[in-house]
């Protein structure tokens, strides 16, 4: 068997187990397993902020988060190709965004973690965990 046969068949093993391996929550590998968190950081007393978060192949579904509430989601990344996404309500705002890209150059969640933090100005984000420091990166719409 040649070198070429040998890296397909380990190609395909290793996406058969990252398949298996998201399906799981837990990663073949650690360096490619990621967690994504998004955090109610809006004021008491307001509207809960309501979050749908998806893949091309997982509907993660809507959450209705209270103040300081955490939604979060592990998965485990194909290279090049996995993204993820969220729609982010809170009253009469909206904001849509990537949430993780595997095309993102550099790797914005340095750490594994991808935190992005609602607060009443707009989305904040950080690449480690715990997020430390946060930016603003979104407006409301």
């Amino acid at each position: 068997m040649n070198n070429n046969h040998i890296k397909i068949k380990c190609i395909l093993l290793y996406s058969i187990l990252s398949i298996h391996s998201f399906q799981s929550s837990a990663c073949l590998f650690k360096r490619f397993s990621y967690t994504v968190h998004v955090v109610n950081n809006l004021p008491q007393n307001t509207d809960p902020l309501v979050v749908h978060c998806a893949s091309r192949d997982n509907d993660l579904g809507y959450h209705n988060l209270t103040t300081k509430q955490d939604f979060h989601f592990h998965f485990c990344i194909m290279i090049k190709s996995t993204l993820f996404f969220c729609h982010l309500w809170w009253g009469n705002k909206t904001k849509v965004f990537d949430v993780y890209n595997a095309r993102w150059t550099p790797d914005k969640c340095v750490d594994h973690s991808c935190y992005w933090e609602a607060r009443s100005d707009g989305i904040y984000f950080s690449g480690s965990w715990p997020p430390e420091p946060l930016a603003k990166v979104y407006d409301w719409e």
